[in-house]
């Protein structure tokens, strides 16, 4: 029997999980681009695969943030903000000191090589230190405290959803029975307050919007919300540097592909013996999001060796380090946000 569409007025499990991992795979499959023959990269750094994941994660988190809003925390603010701060800075902490480590052990071993950026000196410095500290600030440009090095340089999604956050958390407090329709209003005013006029950061507002009007389906005025969002995040989305004509039209096909497969998820329960194993692969992903760039580095600095065979190691070495590191950061935090929370929805990022 086909399982009955889940109640949206009440907790419930949301099957993003096997999706939210297989977007966290296509961003760690564009990174490590750099273990392979620079012949052999140009498929994957015209592509933008991560690009495209991103895009759809953010959707996916506009979605989990309003019905969290709506059915955990109404009145609560400042339960949201808590649970949000332990689902992304202890994870991000505890990365940035892996990849701290990994950097400053390579330089020390004169066998650094790094891929996005430069280094001038030792990276345990207390100016670099203290830009890897402070990257999930949002509006925080790291490059102004220093020279321009990031440990961890897609930081800037998570400044971007933390400036989501607050503006959640700000909407809650002022007005927790606001109007669906008024709810991407107020989101996307608050968002654009609070990135300082940023374009990088403002053209992914419409991104969260998208998920937003899917929690608000039951609703009056909720398609004209997602109509809207989804032109104004096709205009984001080809604003970012990433992407290269002719290849544009391709990515933006393949992000509505997957923000609609995740809209579709959103819909429906998941029988209760898929349910674990999806839950699992769902706590992989931010660990594996986090934690592959300092593998990579370590990998590409070690052995001058460029090929398949390094790729897939170092895809399958990325999948084991995300399990370990979410089983000693992740899931030492569930019970807490369970108890912030009031229920159990591990595994879907909520």
């Amino acid at each position: 029997m086909k399982p009955a569409p889940p109640n949206l007025a009440t907790p419930t499990y949301r099957p993003f999980g096997a999706l939210r991992l297989g977007l966290a795979l296509l961003v760690v499959a564009q990174h490590f681009q750099h273990l392979l023959p620079e012949d052999q990269r140009t498929a994957f750094h015209r592509l933008g695969l991560g690009a495209v994941a991103v895009a759809v994660f953010f959707a996916i988190s506009g979605f989990v943030v309003a019905e969290a809003n709506a059915v955990f925390y109404p009145r609560r603010p400042g339960a949201f903000l808590a649970n949000r701060l332990l689902r992304v800075v202890p994870p991000y902490f505890a990365a940035l000191a892996l990849s701290v480590l990994v950097h400053t052990a390579l330089w020390q071993a004169g066998r650094l090589s790094l891929w996005d950026y430069h280094l001038a000196g030792i990276p345990l410095r207390p100016s670099v230190l203290l830009g890897g500290v402070l990257g999930l600030v949002p509006g925080m440009n790291t490059g102004r405290l220093a020279e321009d090095f990031e440990f961890i340089p897609f930081v800037w999604t998570l400044r971007v959803e933390m400036a989501f956050y607050l503006a959640a958390a700000a909407l809650l407090w002022a007005a927790p029975r606001l109007a669906p329709w008024a709810v991407a209003a107020t989101l996307a005013a608050s968002a654009i307050f609070l990135t300082h006029g940023q374009p990088g950061l403002l053209s992914t507002v419409p991104m969260f919007l998208v998920g937003v009007a899917w929690w608000a389906r039951p609703h009056r005025g909720w398609l004209a919300c997602l109509a809207v969002s989804v032109v104004l995040a096709g205009i984001g989305f080809a604003s970012w540097r990433q992407h290269f004509f002719p290849v544009l039209p391709v990515q933006l096909a393949l992000t509505l592909g997957l923000a609609t497969l995740a809209a579709g998820l959103s819909r429906h329960a998941m029988p209760p013996a898929w349910r674990a194993w999806d839950r699992r692969l769902g706590d992989l992903s931010y660990p594996l999001y986090l934690n592959h760039y300092a593998l990579g580095i370590l990998l590409s600095s070690l052995t001058s060796a460029r090929g398949w065979p390094i790729y897939a190691a170092g895809m399958v070495a990325s999948v084991g380090l995300a399990w370990v590191m979410g089983q000693g950061v992740d899931r030492r935090l569930q019970a807490w946000r369970t108890r912030i929370r009031g229920a159990s929805v591990a595994g879907q990022g909520g």
